[in-house]
Parts: C-alpha cells; sequence; structure tokens
C-alpha cells in the first residue's frame, strides 16, 4: 500500500523555518526509572554531574528515613554505571548530603546505622563521611541526632532537597554544615564538617521544640548560613532568632532582628543582605540594617501549613528562589481568579515584574541558569476532573529573560509525593536535549491509577510512573524492529512505518537506520535519510528499508530525531504476505529516555509461550557506549540455565533468537524472562512467534501493579470471517517474597457485578492462564479485566495478556493486549489520539472503547469520536455512547462510517464527555483474521 506522491518541499520548507513565532505543539514526555527501588535524593547540588541517592525496597518516610538502605552513586551523563557505596538489606539510613568536586570526587555524609567492614556490631545510628565518592568511609566525631526539620515543598533554588533540611552544603574545605540536637541534655549544636572528616563546633545552641533550631538558608558559596535558634553563650541564651552563621563560628545579627518561625528559608546575598521567606506569605529584605517587604501573596491568598507532620501542598500560591547569583531574587504570585506573575528583585531597586500570565498557570517551580538569562519554569497542570487516577502533571518550559510568559509547557506525568523536585539539571543546556533528573517523591503504594504500556513515544512507553526519573525535553526515538529480509517457512518480512506531524509547523526528521548485529544486511553502516512532514501531516512509507533507505534486504532499528523541539509520533507494522494474506505485528516508537538501566531490571510475563512458540529478545543501546545484558528464566531447576549474557553495540541493536533453548527451558513450559541491563542503557522487548502460523506477537516490559490496572478487552468470543477469539493471561511474580492478586473481569454489555478472583503467587513464580474469561471466571463473550496487587515491600505481581483467533491449522494470529495506562485514558476536557490504522480493500479496523468506572450503574457515557486522514483532514465527525464500567466496539469503522476503504494512514481522536474512558484501535487483515494493535495516548495541550 502506497501513501501520496511525494512533493517538492524544499521551497516550503524554507519558509516555515523563516517563521518567526513557533506554534509547536506541547509534547508529553517520555522518561525512564533510574532504579525499580524506593528512592529519596541526596541534599546535593542540581548541576553536579553524579548525584546520591538513598534506595530501599520498602517505603521512605516523607521526612527521611529508610530501611534495608543502600546509597547509589549516579552519573547524570550515563557514561558510568550506578555504583553501591554503603547500606545493605540491614542498613538504615536517615539523611544523605554531597557536594561535588572540581575534579568531579563527590564528598558525602550520612547519618546511618550501617557497619563499615566488621564494626559497629550494635548498629548504633552515627556520621559517616567519604571524600572520594565512596572509596574510603570514616566515621564522622559528631554526636546527637539531626536537628528535627520538615522539609518544604521544593519551589526551586539551585540545591536539591534543601528546604527544611538539618544538612546544608558547605565550601571546599567545611563540604557541610549541620545541627544537632541532644534531647537528653535539651542542648543543640551547629557543627562544620572538615574535608578530611573531622569537625568543629560553630555554635551551641539551648534547645526548643516550635520552632527547633535548623539551618534556614545561605550564601551561595556555602561560607555563611542562616541559623534560627538561641545560640548560648556565656551571658546566657540569646534570643531564639535568625543570624548569620560563618564557618569560624562567628554570628552577625540581622537588623532589626527577625524571629525565628517554623517555614523561614532564605539565602545571603554577595553583599550581605538577606532574604527571608516566611511560610509563603512575604518576601522580606534585611539590607544595611533595616528590612524592608519586597513582595507578599496576592490578597486572599493564605500561606502553606508549617510544622512537624504537616505537608506542604502541590503547588504554592507565593514563593521565592534566588538568582543565579544569588544577588536577587525571582518571584512567583498567583491565585484564584488573579493572573500568575513573574517578577524580579535586586536590593536598592524596586520590583520588576517580567510577565503577567492571564490564564494562570500554577507555577510550582522556578530554577536560575547559571547564565542569569535562562529560567526553567515547572508549573503544575491539573487534571478536568477527580478520578480514578492519581496522576499529577508536572510541566515545564524554559523562559528565555525579556521574553513573554511561555505558551508551551511539555508535560511529565508522574504519581508524585509532596516533595518532588529535580535531583539534576542545568537549566541553560537542558533545552539543548541534556538530561535532567527528577524525583516524583512518591512514597506510598496503594489506590486507584491505570498503567502504561507500549505506544509511540510521549509517555506511552514509560515502565514505572513513579521514583526518581531521566528524561530529555528533546525528543529522540527508536522504532526497535524494523526489517526487509526473509524468514522462517517462507516469509519474507517488511516493516510499514508511519510518522505523524502534530504540529501546524513543517517538520523535518533524520531518520537513521542502524543495522542490527546477529542478522544479515545490504548495509553494514547506518544510513541516515532526511523526512520532511507538512503541517498536521501523517506519512505512511511502505516497505520503509527498501522505499526509503534503498535497502535490498536488511534488519535492525530505526532512530527518528525531529530537529530544534519538535515532536512526532511514530509507529510501525512488521509482516509478511501468505497465500490468505498477511500477518505481523505492531511496533510503536519508543524515546531514548524510555530505556532502562543497570538498576531497572525488567520482566516480560508472557514471554516464553509454550509448545510450538520460539520466543527472541530485541534491545537497542541509546547510551552510545554498548550495553552489556542478561537474560534469564526466574524460575529455575530442570536444568535451566541461569543467565545468558549479550551485549548491544554502541548506537545498535542486538537480536538473540530461541531463547528457550538458550536457557535450556523445556520447550513446554511457559513463563516470564528478565532482562537485566549490567552497563549502558536498552530499549528491551521480547517476540514470542507461533511455529504454526509464524505469526509474532510483540512484548514491551511488564508493569510494576502496586495500583488498580486495566486490561480493556479479554475475550472468549466468535468474530467476522470465521475467527474465534480468545485471551491468556500472564502473571509473574518478580519479588522473592509471595504476593497476593486480586483479579476482576466484567463484560462490556452486561451491567453485571465484577467476579472477582484472589490468587497468591509464590517468590518467582509464573502463572499462565489459558483461555482466561470462562476458566477462571466462568463467562464468555467480551470483559474488561482490572488487578491490583498491594504489596508493602514490593511493586506487585505484573501481568499482561495476548488476545488471539484460533486457526483451522491449530495455530493462532494474535497481539498484545497490554494494560491501559493515564496516557491512555481521558476524562472530559481530555483527547486520546490513536496513530497507525491502515485503510484498504483487504483490512478492516474495529475501534474499542472502555469506561473504567469501578462499578456499573446502568447509564452510559458520551464520547466524540474524529477520523482524520494523513493530510490531517477531519474527515468525520460523531458520538457515541459507553456504558460505566462496560465498553464498545465499532466495527469496520471506516467503511460504517462511509468512509470506503479508509485512508493510506488515519488518526482517530476520542474525546470523552463524562466518566474516564480507555481507548484502542485493531486493524485486521480479511483473509488472516490477524489482528495489529493501535494504543491510544493522551494528547497534550
Amino acid at each position: 500500500m502506497m501513501s501520496r506522491t511525494l512533493p517538492p518541499r524544499s521551497l516550503l520548507l524554507a519558509l516555515a523555518l523563516s517563521a518567526v513565532a513557533s506554534t509547536l505543539p506541547a509534547r508529553i514526555i517520555s522518561y525512564a526509572p533510574v532504579t525499580d527501588q524506593h528512592a529519596m535524593p541526596a541534599v546535593q547540588h542540581r548541576t553536579n554531574r553524579f548525584y546520591v541517592l538513598v534506595e530501599a525496597a520498602y517505603p521512605i518516610s516523607s521526612y527521611g528515613g529508610a530501611y534495608g538502605a543502600k546509597l547509589v552513586l549516579y552519573d547524570s551523563k550515563g557514561e558510568r554505571e550506578p555504583r553501591v557505596l554503603l547500606g545493605g538489606p540491614e542498613a538504615q539510613i536517615y539523611a544523605a548530603a554531597a557536594r561535588e568536586e572540581p575534579d568531579g570526587s563527590v564528598r558525602i555524609i550520612v547519618r546511618t546505622d550501617a557497619r563499615l567492614g566488621s564494626d559497629n556490631p550494635q548498629r548504633a545510628n552515627r556520621y559517616l563521611y567519604t571524600p572520594d565518592s565512596g572509596a574510603t568511609w570514616r566515621v564522622v566525631p559528631i554526636a546527637g541526632e539531626l536537628a528535627s526539620a520538615a522539609f518544604l515543598a521544593d519551589v526551586g533554588g539551585p540545591v536539591a532537597r534543601e528546604r527544611g533540611s538539618a544538612i546544608r552544603i558547605g565550601s571546599r574545605d567545611f563540604p557541610f554544615v549541620l545541627v544537632t540536637s541532644d534531647y537528653a541534655t535539651g542542648t543543640s549544636r551547629a557543627h562544620a564538617v572538615r574535608a578530611d572528616g573531622g569537625a568543629k563546633v560553630l555554635a551551641d545552641l539551648a534547645w526548643t521544640y516550635n520552632p527547633p533550631p535548623v539551618l534556614a538558608g545561605s550564601n551561595r558559596e556555602g561560607t555563611r548560613f542562616l541559623l534560627s535558634g538561641s545560640p548560648l553563650t556565656s551571658l546566657g541564651p540569646l534570643a531564639n532568632s535568625i543570624r548569620i552563621l560563618d564557618l569560624d563560628g562567628g554570628l552577625e545579627d540581622l537588623q532589626p532582628l527577625p524571629q525565628a518561625r517554623s517555614g523561614l528559608e532564605g539565602w545571603i546575598t554577595p553583599n550581605g543582605s538577606v532574604y527571608l521567606e516566611d511560610s509563603g506569605r512575604v518576601l522580606l529584605l534585611y539590607r544595611a540594617g533595616t528590612v524592608v517587604e519586597v513582595a507578599r501573596a496576592l490578597p486572599g491568598e493564605v500561606g502553606p501549613p508549617s510544622g512537624p507532620g504537616i505537608p506542604p501542598p502541590i503547588s504554592q500560591s507565593f514563593f521565592a528562589v534566588p538568582t543565579a547569583d544569588f544577588a536577587g531574587s525571582w518571584i512567583v504570585q498567583r491565585g484564584t481568579g488573579s493572573p500568575t506573575i513573574l517578577s524580579r528583585h535586586e536590593p536598592g531597586s524596586a520590583l520588576a515584574e517580567q510577565w503577567r500570565d492571564i490564564s494562570a498557570p500554577e507555577v510550582e517551580a522556578l530554577h536560575a541558569g547559571a547564565s542569569g538569562s535562562r529560567l526553567l519554569i515547572q508549573v503544575h497542570v491539573p487534571r478536568p476532573q477527580a478520578d480514578q487516577r492519581i496522576f499529577r502533571d508536572p510541566a515545564l518550559a524554559v523562559w528565555d529573560v525579556g521574553q513573554p510568559a511561555p505558551k508551551r509547557y511539555d508535560e511529565l506525568f508522574l504519581v508524585e509525593g509532596p516533595f518532588k523536585g529535580f535531583v539534576h539539571l542545568d537549566v541553560d543546556a537542558v533545552g539543548g536535549g541534556d538530561a535532567f533528573v527528577f524525583d516524583s517523591a512518591a512514597t506510598f503504594f496503594g489506590g486507584g491509577g491505570v498503567s502504561p504500556s507500549p505506544g509511540g513515544g510521549g509517555g506511552g512507553d514509560v515502565t514505572q510512573e513513579w521514583g526518581v526519573v531521566r528524561a530529555s525535553l528533546k525528543q529522540r526515538l527508536v522504532v526497535p524492529a524494523v526489517g526487509r529480509l526473509a524468514g522462517g517457512f517462507g516469509s519474507f518480512w517488511r516493516t510499514d512505518l508511519i510518522v505523524r506531524n502534530p504540529s501546524v509547523e513543517r517538520v523535518s526528521v533524520v531518520a537513521r537506520f542502524v543495522p542490527g548485529s546477529t542478522a544479515g544486511s545490504a548495509a553494514s553502516q547506518p544510513v541516515e535519510r532526511r523526512l520532511e512532514l507538512g503541517p498536521s501531516e501523517i506519512w505512511l512509507y511502505p516497505d520503509v528499508l527498501g522505499s526509503i533507505f534503498g535497502l535490498a534486504n536488511g534488519s535492525g532499528a530505526l532512530i527518528l530525531v525531529p530537529d530544534g523541539d519538535a515532536a512526532i509520533t511514530a509507529t510501525s507494522r512488521t509482516y509478511t504476505d501468505s497465500p490468505r494474506g498477511t500477518y505481523g505485528m505492531g511496533i510503536g516508537a519508543v524515546d531514548f529516555f524510555a530505556a532502562a538501566g543497570a538498576r531497572f531490571p525488567l520482566s516480560f510475563s508472557g514471554a516464553l509461550q509454550g509448545t510450538d512458540f520460539r520466543t527472541n529478545l530485541v534491545a537497542v543501546d541509546t547510551s552510545g557506549r554498548g550495553s552489556d545484558v542478561a537474560v534469564r528464566a526466574p524460575e529455575t531447576g530442570d536444568g535451566v540455565r541461569p543467565d545468558f549474557p549479550f551485549r548491544a553495540p554502541s548506537g545498535g541493536q542486538a537480536q538473540v533468537n530461541g531463547l528457550a533453548q538458550l536457557l535450556a527451558v523445556p520447550p513446554d513450559r511457559s513463563g516470564a524472562l528478565v532482562v537485566q541491563p549490567l552497563s549502558g542503557e536498552v530499549v528491551a522487548s521480547v517476540v514470542a512467534v507461533d511455529n504454526r502460523t509464524n505469526d509474532p506477537t510483540w512484548f514491551p516490559p511488564d508493569l510494576p501493579s502496586p495500583y488498580v490496572r486495566t486490561i480493556p478487552v479479554i475475550g472468549h468470543v466468535d468474530g467476522a470471517n470465521g475467527s474465534k477469539f480468545r485471551s491468556d493471561l500472564f502473571l509473574f511474580n518478580s519479588s522473592d517474597q509471595p504476593q497476593p492478586i486480586t483479579l476482576t473481569a466484567k463484560r462490556w454489555d452486561l451491567p453485571e457485578a465484577e467476579a472477582i478472583v484472589n490468587l497468591t503467587l509464590s517468590p518467582r513464580e509464573s502463572l499462565t492462564v489459558r483461555d482466561v474469561l470462562p476458566s477462571l471466571f466462568g463467562r464468555t463473550g467480551i470483559a474488561r479485566l482490572r488487578y491490583v496487587s498491594n504489596s508493602y515491600e514490593s511493586s506487585g505481581v505484573r501481568v499482561t495478556s495476548r488476545l488471539y483467533t484460533l486457526d483451522p491449522s491449530g495455530g493462532t494470529f494474535g497481539l498484545l493486549m497490554p494494560p491501559l495506562n493515564s496516557f491512555q485514558s481521558a476524562g472530559p476536557g481530555e483527547s486520546l489520539e490513536i496513530l497507525g490504522p491502515q485503510g484498504g480493500r483487504n483490512f478492516r479496523t474495529n475501534l474499542s472503547l472502555v469506561e473504567l468506572t469501578a462499578f456499573a450503574d446502568g447509564s452510559s457515557i458520551p464520547v466524540r469520536i474524529e477520523i482524520f486522514d494523513d493530510f490531517g483532514v477531519l474527515l468525520d465527525r460523531f458520538e457515541t455512547s459507553v456504558p460505566v464500567a462496560g465498553g464498545v466496539q465499532l466495527l469496520d469503522l471506516f467503511r460504517t462510517r462511509g468512509l470506503g476503504e479508509g485512508p493510506p494512514a488515519a488518526l482517530i481522536r476520542v474525546s470523552p464527555l463524562g466518566g474516564l474512558v480507555g481507548a484502542f484501535a485493531t486493524t485486521l487483515d480479511n483473509g488472516t483474521n490477524d489482528p495489529t494493535y493501535h494504543p491510544a495516548a493522551l494528547a497534550s495541550r
């Protein structure tokens, strides 16, 4: 099937590139969790190349503290592997701070009961220090607990996890300053930790409960600090106030003397002035013996509650952060019914408004670039209704000083906690594609939510929606497998590529074919071509290796990089012809920053399908330095090999075929595989092939399941053209403990109660349930399956499914049917977009809509459907309805709606007018009944 003829575009492209104002749409940012553990960042500068996390198998206290914890050092550039520095199964870590030196070494202080070798048999809490990135450790001679400080919401600034911390970053000679409290004697102390691990007392303080003595800020160099408390002198305790403390122990009063209060945070300017923000209410400047009010919250806006045990809100209506040189301040003011205002202040000058945005973005953090000319603005995008998703939506924009307010915020979906914030960020480089690291600060499991599953770059490729994640504002996509080559049983495989430009501007894309390391190819080196897409266009590139790259044969991966800050969506279908028609699999594009690293193992619960199937693994290196990978079958025994190692070449693809044989897994055994990156970063996928029909099914990595997940359809039903659809369910417990799981099924078309089944899987157990709807639930038809696997110490049982039709040969033609996610469900005011359905006389496309409410009430939800052709032209718009907690399928959509055979490639937009609706489409070959799955993705706004 061919798309339209490629027209000359050079003149139009030149005109488009000369446009002054960009109308590129926002995008949903894909990201890769850097660890599968609960994590808490250390107090550290965000521009550090190397950053430190405290990781634990158990949830970490919101105010610090983790059991079974490890201290792990990461490289933000991804050029070195993560390294465990300290800790273990019995260790507790309460706090950590890190200072990176110019030579790249990292000095770290930790409050912990961890042992160094065989010492500390009683596991006493103490302070440990390393001057050399964990190569050596020593005990710091400081007694007492860290002062009881309450972390505050991260509103930006140069240091991560700093606000409310009892440890602050110091100078090269004294890398850390901290406050301790001895509750038995009722005293507190401020200490400076020397570069050699020694310590000295800077000040003795009277211990008070509310507020406790704390450090409330510093200067840029880490040589002077804001000390809140009542210093003890030979003449008695001084007033409980805020003072400047230096590294010699000198104290300087502010005039007039500010009373110590919980929630005060500030900084010291180069000329000795002090900015103090009082609990999100007012910003004061202490300068030359005077105090002036710089700015305050808008009328009617109240600052956040403060004090131990009171978490701050998700976003604040008033806050301030220092300019890059600490000489001034950036200030945000916003309120209900008011514009959002960004201002700048310098001592001796009036408050200078930078912009006023009547759309009232909920700005929640500001980060100043070292250049002084750029800010990263983080906003909270509210979802239009309260529903079972617990996702919040931090959205990001880089703003150049002097420009109007940003019109585009790229969206970052995460399960977030109150202390979320950037761990690593270089504001001046992030716009050019440098990676950033963000902590969602989610410290709990349970509750509602739905999960990611495979889709074309833009969130649907995310494998874990919480924790510390790595991402980029610049998009790079990879289609992990493309081919033009002969296969088994007389097959010849080809790949059709579909690329969409969602912008009203023309977009240019570099397409780079990377030959696989295990297959013969006409190209031994990467080959590049440039693709040009007009406004809102969808291009179908049939047989892309032949038509675009001119290759007679080959297989590998395809990398797609749009110019500038443009974003695209892409998907593909790899297939072969047969006397009855075509069959194959859909493969979505995956963002480079959805790759897995060395502390994030991947599981594939449906990888091994048992008798009459073979399983292959595809891994693409996205680190640019090659990746070492090990694959194993988690249920060992019966001579099963413990693991099989292989290497994905630098920037390339590796394919490992016949995994069951390589791992010595008995051919009749079905179950999971675990893929563990040992070095580098990889996008990994599994292909299970039915040997009787040669039909492949593409499996992306499994999803952790501590939240309610929904597989939109499981079936036992006969369909068109003699099809007989069935569903197999695959479950895998990835932990070393037994794990419970609750599964429920409810048929689409009946207002019935859910059928409920509770199971417990043994450690590392895989479970395959064939024809799951009748065999497990005693029902037939089409149903929705929901499941949850809550566990305090684990992210739950992994689940996926395969939907297939039985073939007269005894084989199957099928497709992956994964859980839906927040990127694949929408409520009122939102839209889902489905890219990939192809028209033609040999195909039919079905659209499926599923309402995700827990219980049926007999009512229905209206949904608006729009169909666009490959020019972005609206072909059809109509409304249909979906029963609450049920589903509908619109069969042979194009022909039913009077669109004939349909466009070469289409975009389907689904906009619910109520409820919470998930969607997907399938394109079926009329001859083989082989379906191709097209996931939906939430449209950015």
